[in-house]
């Protein structure tokens, strides 16, 4: 019998891809956040500029390297701009409302991590046992 309601969430987290998470993490690093730092915070320059570099970085890594560990690289570096990005709003007293949303993101970074470091120690596993 298929799965379904909370199991089949979890086996869809579990293991489907990433990539379409990554694709769209990438586009709201590179274009979101920035304008929304820039409208709301203008402490944060520093941010939106690594915010902006760290997404068109992922989304080359993901849509044009393709490799997993250049993809696992970038999932990092875009978690790393996430948890900057939910304390940023936090210190500054603005994590409420719709910038809720940006812990959704920083859910969904790290849920890239896991997903990518999964499938990369799944091929190397792969790799060393059929070669072996």
């Amino acid at each position: 019998m298929e799965e379904k309601g909370y199991k089949r969430a979890i086996a869809i987290f579990k293991y489907s891809d990433s990539e379409p998470n990554e694709v769209f993490t990438s586009i709201l690093h590179a274009f979101i956040l920035p304008m929304a730092l820039w409208t709301e915070m203008f402490s944060s320059p520093l941010l939106v500029v690594g915010s902006i570099l760290c997404g068109l970085f992922q989304g080359w890594a993901v849509l044009w390297d393709g490799r997993l560990a250049m993809r696992a690289h970038a999932v990092k570096i875009a978690c790393l701009i996430a948890v900057a990005t939910v304390l940023n709003y936090t210190i500054e007293g603005m994590l409420h409302g719709s910038n809720v949303g940006w812990l959704l993101v920083l859910v969904f970074a790290i849920w890239n991590i896991i997903r990518v470091e999964k499938q990369k120690t799944y091929e190397e596993l792969k790799k060393k046992y059929t070669n072996g």
